[in-house]
């Protein structure tokens, strides 16, 4: 009996060490089974997709915004950029639910409210509002923290660090950030905007440093929009109507090559870093009279800097002496929208019924205005490209998704460019792949203005086909990286090539590889495999729980 009680003792203390030293090793703070970071429509599918997966499972979303959404609410781009294939949708899951609820042109807090009702009903879910990632902690390969901080606007747009601090550990993390925050202060090797292109396609002073990225927008609100009475075509011009009663427009080519008004406009201040493109608009829900605009280019933005950065290592080393960070930009872009000029140009983008001559567009729109008489924008720029992950190779090749496999991606899984993902799969991407340039002087073909301008800039592009015809297979791959073996990349940077990214970089497009990621990370936690480390077993179940849940992983249906 003695002997027993000694033995149950030692047991006793044993496990008391352990358990001691655990506690002094680990960093303080609250533990949660996965982290993703980023409230966008990818980060709260990863959210939910992980929470259905494991409902035993603690899941954290932070969220730098007041609300969910991002780009796709507070930043004003509710125009769902979808491509239909054969008449079909190829997102399926939370966006084809989504979509479903919302129509393809929406209300934004609409877009808001749903997507915090959906997350408010898995118990397992809790949500951090108005967090930014201020340092990442890491050991052995991998992400072991996160420090975590308040951020407050401030009366000039700008975003700064407030007093709350928070440390949040985990299992595994996502990022589904647009700027690969957490990968980048992870120590993860990222590779700015266009860095990948071939040599002979990039300026020169792009060939040795960093490169540029995208030009930005500055979503906007306007009213007064004029629409006919039925949907079509009038002039060069598309006008249609959702299946909830939404209007969205798309077009102004000719306006914008040709117009008097508005190619002087470009050639003043074009630039100076702005230039009003061909557009897409959306009403703002159905019966509104107010409609979010895409028109606005925003050149020479480097969407990983900011502001709060200054001084300190999270701020990009690298960043390009003529680039703004993105709290000057959105500060510069919101007071441009002041310039009379800029409405003078809008307003010639309206085309007539060849019948009957009724003109419909933006001949007589005005800015909403705001409380303070300025025009309501969008919460913050929309990025349309920031970093993306590489692998091994040269240039594009290093990719987990390359420009090649997204322009010959086959009808199925016997054929294509993208055949080699299909074992791998975890959802399908199909768009143009549509740059909004770099510059402004990619506008112009000698004295023309041009759009769009992806051949123009790839000539190498279009003699590989151009445009896809097909969707592509996204690959595991682009989700998982060896330097952070407990990290997945859904966001944009996602391990996709530059050019392939025009084609991935929409929102239908970035939820599919939101929702694979989260169930991915939950999958990880109740299989005790990192993300990084998933073999064929890991990836066949990972497939199978996303059918579950409606993900399309099949061309042919």
């Amino acid at each position: 009996m003695k002997r027993w009680r000694k033995w149950l003792t030692g047991v006793f203390l044993l496990v008391f060490l352990l358990v001691g030293l655990y506690a002094w090793r680990r960093p303080g703070g609250s533990f949660y089974d996965v982290v993703i970071f980023g409230g966008g429509l990818g980060g709260c599918a990863a959210a939910v997709s992980a929470a259905k997966v494991a409902p035993e499972r603690s899941v954290l979303l932070v969220v730098p915004e007041a609300v969910l959404g991002g780009l796709g609410s507070v930043g004003g781009q509710n125009f769902f950029d979808v491509r239909l294939w054969r008449g079909r949708l190829i997102s399926g899951g939370s966006f084809a639910r989504w979509y479903a609820r919302l129509g393809q042109f929406y209300n934004t807090e609409a877009a808001a409210e749903l997507l915090a009702a959906e997350l408010s009903a898995h118990e397992n879910i809790t949500v951090l509002y108005r967090k930014d990632l201020e340092a990442v902690q890491s050991s052995e390969g991998r992400i072991v923290a996160l420090s975590l901080r308040e951020v407050v606007r401030g009366s000039d747009g700008a975003i700064a660090w407030g007093e709350g601090r928070k440390t949040v550990r985990g299992n595994v993390f996502v990022d589904a950030s647009e700027e690969g925050r957490l990968a980048r202060l992870s120590g993860v090797e990222l590779v700015a905007g266009r860095g990948d292109w071939p040599e002979e396609f990039l300026p020169s002073e792009e060939r040795a440093g960093a490169a540029r990225q995208q030009a930005a927008t500055l979503m906007f609100k306007v009213q007064g929009v004029a629409v006919p009475e039925r949907q079509g075509r009038f002039g060069d011009m598309v006008f249609v109507r959702d299946s909830r009663g939404s209007w969205g427009i798309w077009g102004g080519r000719d306006s914008y090559a040709t117009d008097e008004v508005v190619t002087a406009f470009n050639r003043v201040y074009g630039p100076a870093g702005f230039a009003i493109k061909p557009f897409n608009i959306a009403q703002n829900g159905a019966g509104s009279n107010e409609w979010w605009v895409n028109m606005l280019l925003v050149f020479n933005v480097d969407g990983r800097a900011h502001r709060r950065d200054l001084g300190t290592d999270s701020f990009p080393a690298d960043q390009r002496p003529e680039q703004m960070d993105t709290d000057t930009a959105y500060a510069a872009a919101r007071e441009f929208l002041l310039n009379p000029a800029f409405w003078q140009a809008l307003q010639r983008f309206a085309s007539a019924d060849a019948e009957t001559g009724q003109v419909y567009g933006l001949q007589e729109v005005e800015p909403v205005l705001d409380r303070y008489g300025r025009p309501v924008t969008g919460a913050g720029l929309y990025l349309r490209e920031t970093v993306h992950r590489p692998g091994e190779g040269t240039e594009e090749s290093r990719f987990a998704l390359t420009p090649a496999e997204c322009q010959t991606a086959g009808t199925g899984p016997r054929d294509g460019g993208d055949l080699d993902n299909y074992v791998d799969r975890i959802g399908l991407a199909f768009y143009a792949m549509d740059i909004n340039a770099y510059l402004y002087t990619d506008l112009l073909e000698g004295e023309k203005f041009i759009w769009p301008v992806t051949g123009s800039l790839r000539p190498d592009w279009l003699a590989a086909g151009g445009e896809p015809k097909n969707p592509v297979y996204l690959p595991y791959e682009m989700l998982v990286t060896e330097e952070a073996e407990n990290l997945l990349l859904p966001g944009y940077g996602t391990g996709t090539a530059s050019l392939a990214w025009a084609a991935i970089r929409v929102l239908p497009n970035l939820t599919v590889l939101g929702e694979a990621a989260g169930a991915a990370a939950a999958l990880s936690v109740e299989r005790k495999v990192p993300p990084f480390r998933f073999g064929e077993a890991e990836i066949t179940a990972l497939q199978g729980l996303l059918r579950e849940m409606g993900a399309v992983l099949e061309k042919e249906r």
